[in-house]
């Protein structure tokens, strides 16, 4: 199956998960390849849950210190992006991966942990869709497989931790992220540059990989639904289900 990468780029949480909506709904049309795409935040934000209580995290440290807030398509909980860390998504549809949303998550994973490996970082998936380092999470991924049959998984790895702020903002201790949560750089010395160019061979390996960027349908698309992105309310999300699938001609 061929893929198309598009390559890192940085934008703000609406839109990061709004372009991944919009791509869902292209690919599912047959008007985009299936895509994988690695991005950028261009604050440090949070993405938490379709389903997860907003009250969970620290929403006046979050404001305080302009951290973004947003509501992710897909479920798990809240999720902390600095800005130096790793964001991708794989759409694609489920057969793919046999159908099988637990084979989808074992193989993208497997991306990670290898260009983990190259880099001299030994680690191992757990949990379905959690990737460990000695114990602490290093990588977190989250996913959807719509009623069309296109599979959404998106996930972050992290570079560094801001011990100070991060867990201020999660509303847990900064003893229990310490404990829990891990980064490249505790591990090895390396380049942003160096991880990402790891990052992306791992996971267009053995594919017929075409480097494209988002097309002007999906943009416009994206600006549309970063509108209903910009609300953390749960029904939101619900309400605007559709919004742009009256861009879905050629």
């Amino acid at each position: 199956m061929q893929f198309r990468l598009i390559e890192q780029e940085t934008y703000d949480a609406a839109m990061n998960m709004a372009i991944d909506e919009a791509i869902v709904q292209r690919v599912s049309n047959g008007k985009s390849l299936p895509t994988i795409r690695f991005y950028k935040w261009k604050n440090s934000s949070i993405s938490i849950g379709s389903n997860q209580n907003q009250d969970e995290i620290n929403l006046a440290v979050c404001k305080k210190n302009n951290i973004d807030v947003v509501r992710r398509i897909t479920g798990g909980r809240a999720v902390y992006h600095d800005k130096k860390d790793f964001t991708y998504s794989v759409i694609a549809p489920i057969n793919t991966f046999d159908n099988s949303i637990k084979n989808a998550y074992a193989e993208i994973c497997s991306w990670i942990i290898n260009a983990l490996k190259d880099i001299g970082i030994k680690s191992r998936l757990e949990n379905t869709n959690d990737i460990m380092v000695k114990g602490k999470k290093i990588s977190g991924n989250a996913a959807k497989s719509f009623d069309n049959k296109i599979y959404l998984q998106h996930g972050t790895l992290v570079y560094d931790i801001d011990f100070n702020l991060m867990p201020k903002s999660l509303n847990i201790a900064e003893k229990t992220a310490r404990e829990k949560i891990a980064s490249i750089l505790e591990f090895k010395n390396i380049s942003q540059d160096k991880v990402y160019q790891t990052l992306k061979n791992n996971f267009i390996k053995g594919k017929d990989a075409k480097i494209s960027k988002l097309t002007k349908k999906e943009s416009k698309c994206a600006e549309i639904l970063s509108k209903k992105y910009d609300s953390i309310e749960s029904e939101v999300l619900l309400r605007n289900k559709g919004a742009c699938y009256v861009l879905s001609g050629n």
